[in-house]
């Protein structure tokens, strides 16, 4: 795929080793998410901290690359502006959101495939894209 913008090719590809190896730690039992959940509804102070980092990451990516220009910056953008929010929320309102996503814990072996593929193919994209200016 083409997009206009070199750096979306690179965010891709880290995005996409980000997601991979966390559905390798979900899959290998390296992160075990109801052990998560226990930790941050024990820590507000960790919970608070890993949201400020989302945050950071989120409006880093949003200073960065804020381009809606073609499929693949689109990604990224959503990612960035996804990240931005959820970093927020897990700041400002973190019990209720752990609430919200706990059912999800049975789920720990399917989310954690498709995290995994989903890196797989962002990689791919990543690796295989051109960037082209003047393409688009």
């Amino acid at each position: 795929m083409t997009t206009a913008i070199p750096l979306t090719l690179h965010l891709l590809v880290l995005i996409g080793l980000y997601e991979l190896a966390a559905g390798i730690a979900g899959l290998t039992g390296r992160l075990d998410w109801s052990q998560m959940f226990e930790e941050f509804e024990r820590s507000p102070s960790l919970s608070f901290v890993t949201g400020f980092m989302v945050f950071v990451i989120g409006g880093v990516m949003i200073m960065s690359h804020h381009h809606w220009t073609d499929p693949l910056a689109i990604v990224v953008s959503l990612v960035a502006w996804i990240a931005l929010i959820e970093g927020l929320l897990i700041m400002i309102v973190a019990q209720p959101l752990l609430i919200f996503f706990r059912p999800v814990l049975g789920s720990q072996r399917a989310i954690s495939a498709f995290a995994a593929l989903f890196g797989i193919v962002l990689i791919v994209l990543g690796l295989t894209g051109r960037a082209d200016p003047t393409a688009l």
